[in-house]
């Protein structure tokens, strides 16, 4: 009978042992966690001040539109730049005085009937507004919204 008893206390105390390392442990991960979410937090924060989010749609005009949404870019950036980064510098144009034209997205050409336009989103009138400017002359701002319409329309908006 006693040896019977041995065996369980045995047993329990290995089963007890168990609970508290697995306890331990979990208290450990879980205090890393704790600890890397608020380096994560802080880390975005400090992003914040030096930097803006911004969403990009390139529209090819066959059907295919592509959108880059929220894009981290240093603050001061212009539109060309903050294009080179969404699509991995697939960006060529021509530069003249008047600033860079645009001609190639993504691998996509715009030469002949078809050239490379963009586009600001307005959220006060829930339209598009065509580009006044050179891409390289367009400061992006926090939240903007973006688009590059392929077309031979000047008319045409995304």
């Amino acid at each position: 009978m006693n040896a019977g008893r041995n065996i369980w206390f045995t047993i329990s105390l290995v089963l007890v042992s168990a609970l508290v390392l697995t306890s331990a442990i979990s208290v450990f991960y879980y205090s890393n966690y704790v600890t890397t979410e608020e380096k994560y937090s802080n880390t975005l924060l400090s992003l914040n001040g030096v930097s803006y989010k911004f969403n990009t749609l390139i529209d090819y005009n066959n059907g295919t539109k592509i959108w880059h949404n929220n894009t981290i870019i240093p603050i001061g950036w212009s539109l060309f730049n903050a294009t080179l980064k969404t699509t991995g510098d697939k960006v060529e144009g021509s530069w003249s005085d008047f600033g860079v034209f645009v001609t190639s997205i993504n691998e996509v050409q715009g030469n002949g009937p078809e050239y490379w336009l963009w586009f600001s989103w307005d959220e006060t009138e829930n339209l598009w507004l065509s580009g006044q400017t050179g891409a390289e002359s367009h400061i992006i701002k926090q939240g903007e919204t973006v688009a590059w319409l392929l077309t031979n329309d000047w008319a045409a908006t995304p």
